[in-house]
């Protein structure tokens, strides 16, 4: 999750959406960290997602921060640190997702008190909540303050930006804390690990009807368990053309298979698909207890599985 700096910090900084040559620690010149980050899959960060579900508690809580971390400089230090958590109500099924940032800096007290973030629908601002602070190393020399905070973000916007995800491409999300005093900060999450969580959270819930998306389920009963958005081929990949999976059910059929969120599925028992009423039927055409072959694009990749229904 350590994946980018503050403007005018101390601590060493990485390359994000094509921006170089920041300062590093000590003045030492930038490592392009960002290629470690950006070879992490979305398999990667759904299976290292933590899961905190303690009986009593009302609420469950999906993190990020066990999926990556960057240790930098002369000591090893962790500078920055970002990722995503979803608390999601047991009773209800009402989740909120949140984007931590975990920084560490000298000069002054900062206090970041906003966040701005790109969305599919614009620029969105929101206020950012302050988990905890602290001030460092002040007795021996220069103060290192710590600022942890998070600031909430749609989950739409989430949702949106995990169906855009090409698993064998993953790219930067980037967004600004702004802070009362001193210099803004940018930080930046991988599309992979937004789409991997968002994969780790539907394991906790049934979220096919978001973002226009549709079930594909028989009338008769069955159903494979997943939300789709139908998409057209593009230039670069002129055959990757079906749906889009956005969303799979926890113990669903898909599940069971290997499909996960990001997969594009055009193949359903040799018959091809392309929009949601296609495989609505296919699905409906499928008798119980059988094996059904299916076809997807994974990435670049094409692939086969077999779902047992």
């Amino acid at each position: 999750m350590s994946r980018f700096t503050a403007t005018g910090a101390v601590f060493a900084p990485r390359i994000l959406s094509g921006l170089v040559g920041l300062l590093a620690l000590a003045g030492n010149a930038a490592s392009a960290k960002d290629a470690a980050l950006l070879s992490l899959s979305l398999e990667h960060f759904r299976d290292t997602a933590t899961v905190v579900n303690e009986p009593l508690d009302a609420r469950l809580t999906i993190s990020t921060q066990n999926g990556y971390v960057e240790h930098s400089g002369p000591l090893h230090m962790v500078w920055h640190d970002e990722f995503l958590t979803a608390d999601i109500d047991k009773k209800t099924g009402a989740k909120s997702f949140q984007v931590h940032e975990q920084i560490t800096y000298s000069g002054a007290w900062r206090f970041y008190e906003s966040a701005n973030y790109p969305s599919a629908n614009g620029s969105r601002s929101a206020p950012a909540v302050h988990i905890s602070k602290e001030a460092a190393n002040c007795s021996v020399g220069e103060c290192l303050y710590t600022e942890h905070v998070a600031f909430p973000v749609d989950e739409e916007a989430l949702r949106q930006l995990a169906a855009a995800h090409m698993p064998a491409k993953p790219v930067m999300w980037s967004y600004q804390l702004l802070a009362k005093s001193g210099p803004s900060y940018t930080g930046g999450l991988s599309s992979a690990e937004i789409a991997g969580f968002i994969a780790k959270v539907d394991e906790y819930g049934d979220a096919s009807a978001r973002l226009g998306a549709r079930p594909a389920r028989a009338p008769g009963g069955l159903d494979l368990g997943i939300g789709g958005l139908p998409v057209t081929a593009g230039e670069d990949h002129p055959a990757r053309a079906g749906i889009l999976i956005i969303a799979v059910n926890r113990g669903s059929v898909a599940q069971k298979t290997g499909i996960i969120v990001g997969d594009i599925l055009y193949e359903f028992n040799g018959r091809k698909i392309t929009a949601l009423d296609e495989l609505a039927a296919a699905v409906a055409a499928t008798h119980a207890d059988s094996a059904v072959p299916i076809k997807l694009y994974r990435g670049t990749d094409s692939l086969a599985m077999t779902a047992q229904f």
